[in-house]
């Protein structure tokens, strides 16, 4: 097969599958990452993400993951819609079709409902992460870009390009969040992985110097995890959970069930998730000044 990966898609374009027919109108870019695009598409009234990618041989093994997951009893179930060549001037561009997840990244979501939202959706994370480790995969390239916030703090995983089978060589990382360029430990697939990148971005996204970015200009060897158990001693934010995060951090959990039993009982039992005020908030509260006024009238009245 010959195959091309250069090609993008412009608003409008009618994306036809070749073996199995499936028809998606694209309505936007969403994002580009190292291995491809993916696209807003419509199939008749129903919103899809559609991605292509540049390898085609790091896209079969993405969508091999995926079609593993979406049999699987997890939350991953149905995740994979098709899969698929498209032929464009006589050359075949590999595509497959995932859920369209609407929400906020985690950079977003924070930014807009503050950190008190941290214990919630760190345990919401690694549940997720779970479910992935539980079927024999970790995620590898865990960071923000990579990651959907939703409604009260539901998380969902949306590149799976990292997503390596256990006992492998990690295939995509993000440098800040692995652990080898910390000298951390190895780049093999395993729960403590995706813990230690886990912690790195909770450090992250609570970073308000952006320090943990600055340390990509040292030498290997003046790396080290002590930067990072530096940076969460002192990160007022992650004081409630900074224990499981230094746990993970040192690769001291070999099991992410663990880990989120430990995260639960530190962080969700210790400090309540407020929810942020929604817009209209203020009617109710006059609304209920209101009941109370009329109350205080009639009890007046009736003396």
């Amino acid at each position: 097969m010959t195959t091309s990966f250069e090609s993008a898609f412009s608003a409008g374009t009618l994306i036809c599958g070749k073996w199995n027919k499936g028809e998606y109108r694209v309505e936007r870019l969403l994002g580009e990452g190292a291995n491809g695009r993916v696209y807003l598409v419509r199939r008749g009234k129903q919103l899809l993400a559609l991605k292509t990618g540049f390898d085609p041989l790091d896209h079969q093994s993405e969508v091999n993951a995926l079609k593993a997951l979406s049999k699987s009893g997890a939350s991953f179930r149905q995740f994979l819609v098709d899969s698929d060549d498209v032929s464009m001037g006589g050359l075949d561009q590999p595509f497959y079709v995932m859920r369209y997840i609407r929400g906020k990244t985690l950079t977003e979501f924070l930014k807009d409902n503050g950190p008190d939202w941290i214990p919630l959706v760190g345990l919401n994370l690694l549940k997720k992460l779970g479910e992935l480790h539980e079927n024999g995969f970790i995620f590898g390239d865990l960071k923000a870009e990579n990651m959907i916030v939703t409604g009260y703090g539901e998380v969902e995983l949306i590149d799976f390009g990292g997503v390596t089978a256990q006992g492998r060589a990690v295939k995509q990382f993000t440098e800040v969040f692995d652990r080898g360029f910390w000298g951390a430990g190895s780049r093999t697939a395993d729960h403590a992985y995706d813990l230690f990148s886990f912690a790195a971005l909770l450090l992250s996204v609570t970073d308000r110097e952006r320090r943990l970015q600055s340390f990509k200009s040292f030498l290997p060897q003046n790396r080290t995890v002590e930067m990072l158990l530096e940076m969460l001693r002192e990160n007022r934010y992650l004081a409630s959970e900074a224990p499981v995060l230094r746990k993970a951090l040192l690769g001291q959990y070999t099991s992410t069930k663990q880990a989120a039993a430990d995260w639960r009982a530190r962080s969700l039992t210790r400090r309540a998730v407020r929810r942020k005020p929604v817009r209209g908030g203020w009617i109710k509260i006059c609304f209920a000044a209101s009941l109370l006024l009329f109350g205080a009238t009639v009890y007046m009245v009736l003396q």
